[in-house]
């Protein structure tokens, strides 16, 4: 298994937020737990029913799709997922 350095888990986690491309995701993503945590690390005070029951009003038929990517997370021994115990190894 490939291992980082500190300096290279840094910018590879730089590189996730940066928003100059699409980020790494987990292989999960798409359930509830996973929408849930991608809604509030958007809208930390919003109350996710409510929020889904406007923008339908709106004319927004899934808008939970907006929050079904999870971004991974970087460490020295690979990708990890915020919500779930996925993990992708780091490959040369």
């Amino acid at each position: 298994m490939k291992k980082l350095s500190k300096t290279q888990v840094e910018k590879l986690n730089e590189h996730q937020v940066s928003g100059s491309f699409h980020p790494y995701t987990c292989g999960n993503q798409g359930d509830m737990k996973h929408i849930l945590h991608e809604f509030n690390s958007h809208h930390p005070n919003k109350n996710y029913n409510k929020y889904i029951k406007t923008e339908k009003a709106k004319g927004s038929k899934y808008p939970e799709i907006v929050f079904s990517s999870t971004s991974l997370i970087a460490t020295e021994d690979g990708w990890i997922c915020p919500v779930c115990d996925y993990k992708q190894e780091y490959r040369d």
